[in-house]
């Protein structure tokens, strides 16, 4: 790593997202202080086919007992490292790596048709979801001595203003600064159409948010930011790229534990990995050699799906594994 002083003063994160284009926003996409991805302008209030029913037979479903917490828009503060020897320590040996998510879990947030859904059912929705990544993860996170908070989610179809700068159109992001989540209404123009009608398309973007917010409350987040500002620009990549794989590899963790619930095939799985892929810097670019802070394709890719055949959360500690894992 890059020598650096033993105490350091992490800077204002700023956001990360894309730029004007269609291509630029989708680079912000899945980011790490605040990521990108995409919502909806196709919504009805068609009625959509009813989801599995919770069962009556105790213990086919995992973590039933847990009590999700409500929604808290003034969490406490994130952890911060002392020095940048426990910021190494943070993201390399972090308690949450030696905990389990549970399998299968139940999500009563089904699958939503994109076309049909109004603007509002979509946020409640998204804020549905919240409950069932708390589920997921919520156990595991205390379970590593960690306070895990559950985010809110704002839809928005006009350019809004948070803690983190303005969230533009065609994104997706966790802000670090109030720890919600950011969602406009018109990304869904820059999902790749054979993939539109996946179920849980959606959904895997606001998990991969939601990841960030558990590396935000584990510590991970800031002290990859506090190495990333005081690296050389390849480095700070590295960086970068290792905490959105990481990002994508819990959402695959979380596609795998509600999958049976909210009725997931393998090849709705697979399509899922695709998206991931799709949104690999040598796919967004063309260049099949750039070294850029979110991953290439295959990796990407890889990391999700290796998230969906694991229970183990330290599967997914990309900070210790060959830098040919993280490209």
């Amino acid at each position: 790593m890059t020598s650096a002083p033993n105490r350091y003063q992490p800077a204002a994160q700023p956001p990360r997202r894309g730029g004007g284009s269609a291509m630029r926003a989708l680079v912000g996409v899945i980011g790490a202080i605040i990521i990108g991805m995409f919502v909806v302008n196709w919504l009805t209030e068609e009625a959509q086919p009813a989801g599995p029913s919770r069962p009556q037979a105790p213990g086919e479903y995992q973590n039933e007992n847990y009590q999700v917490p409500p929604i808290d828009t003034n969490p406490p503060e994130l952890p911060m490292p002392e020095t940048y020897g426990e910021a190494t320590q943070w993201m390399v040996d972090n308690a949450i790596y030696q905990s389990e998510i549970a399998v299968p879990v139940f999500c009563e947030a089904q699958p939503i048709n994109l076309s049909s859904a109004s603007l509002g059912a979509l946020q409640d929705h998204m804020n549905e979801l919240t409950a069932c990544l708390m589920r997921v993860f919520g156990p595991a996170v205390e379970e590593a001595g960690h306070i895990p908070v559950r985010p809110s989610v704002t839809i928005y179809s006009q350019p809004v203003q948070t803690r983190c700068g303005t969230m533009p159109a065609m994104n997706a992001a966790y802000c670090a600064a109030d720890q919600q989540v950011y969602y406009a209404a018109d990304l869904p123009r820059i999902v790749p159409s054979q993939l539109q009608a996946t179920p849980y398309v959606v959904e895997s973007v606001i998990a991969h948010e939601f990841a960030h917010a558990l590396q935000g409350r584990t510590g991970i987040l800031i002290s990859e930011a506090a190495w990333e500002q005081q690296s050389s620009e390849s480095d700070a990549n590295a960086f970068s790229r290792r905490l959105e794989v990481q990002a994508d590899c819990w959402s695959g963790q979380f596609i795998n534990s509600v999958g049976q619930s909210v009725g997931l095939g393998e090849n709705d799985v697979q399509n899922l990995s695709l998206l991931f892929f799709s949104i690999g810097d040598d796919q967004l670019t063309g260049d099949p050699n750039i070294e850029g802070n979110h991953g290439r394709g295959d990796s990407r890719r890889g990391w999700f799906l290796e998230g969906t055949q694991t229970t183990s959360m330290g599967a997914c500690n990309t900070f210790t594994a060959p830098d040919a894992e993280v490209r």
